[in-house]
């Protein structure tokens, strides 16, 4: 049922990969604006969301679109489009190449097809409704780790204060309690890596829908579990997500967070 939106969406994220792949190392400094504290965006940003928001307009004009660099059509429609055409600006803008550009549709409010693409390595993620978990065509299962101990925990915040040091206290103990909790500043491309069981778990707070829409249903298909910092089956709206491989490392997690 989603295969077109699907083939859409995968073709989008290989040409705009091919820009980013194209730019990287190439910016200037006056290229970098900031948005807000801990937040910036360049021109090539705004180039590819352009350019998705554009191809989807002309594929399906009755589809709503909703872009982390301010594009809003039509966001109560039925299907809508989420966007985020560079997730991880910041590592892109001081050349590491740990980054990726993430398309999601919703149906209803609810995630049914996402594609995650990290052009520096071709590693393309791809999750429809009910269709499993792929890297670049290959069935992908989250990890079956059990012990936190040996877990590879990674975290977001959104960059304001008080969640910064409600965040990092919370990573702190799970430096302690897990073998590690890390940042790699790229919420799609981290995603990509727990539901391919590189990784264990990885929880956010504060942040948009683009940031986490494209990752908790690959992460769902691949058989890991998507709640908010409550337990709760996480839906389009929270502002807290955790996701896992699914095991009790999952709760021991939460319960971390919530002390």
């Amino acid at each position: 049922m989603y295969e077109n939106y699907l083939q859409l969406a995968q073709s989008l994220a290989k040409k705009g990969g091919k820009v980013l792949t194209d730019n990287f190392g190439k910016l200037n400094e006056s290229d970098v604006e900031n948005k807000g504290i801990h937040d910036v965006v360049t021109y090539i940003d705004k180039q590819i969301e352009k350019m998705y928001t554009d191809e989807i307009k002309k594929t399906f004009p009755k589809h709503g679109i909703i872009g982390e660099e301010g594009t809003s059509n039509n966001p109560d429609n039925e299907f809508v489009w989420v966007i985020d055409p560079l997730d991880g600006t910041r590592n892109y803008t001081i050349q590491v190449p740990f980054y990726a550009t993430t398309l999601c549709l919703l149906q209803n409010k609810e995630p049914v097809m996402s594609v995650i693409y990290i052009p520096s390595i071709d590693k393309m993620y791809s999750a429809v409704k009910g269709g499993g978990a792929f890297l670049n065509e290959k069935q992908i299962k989250v990890s079956k780790e059990t012990e936190l101990i040996k877990s590879s925990v990674l975290y977001c915040h959104k960059a304001d204060e008080q969640l910064i040091r409600k965040t990092e206290k919370s990573a702190v103990e799970l430096k302690l309690k897990a073998y590690d909790a890390d940042r790699l500043r790229s919420a799609g491309a981290e995603m990509g890596l727990i539901a391919e069981g590189l990784c264990d778990a990885y929880f956010l707070d504060g942040l948009p829908v683009w940031d986490m829409a494209a990752g908790s249903i690959l992460i769902r298909e691949a058989g890991g579990k998507v709640t908010d910092f409550n337990g709760k089956e996480w839906e389009c709206g929270d502002s807290s997500i955790l996701l896992s491989n699914g095991t009790k490392i999952h709760e021991e997690i939460i319960d971390i967070i919530n002390k």
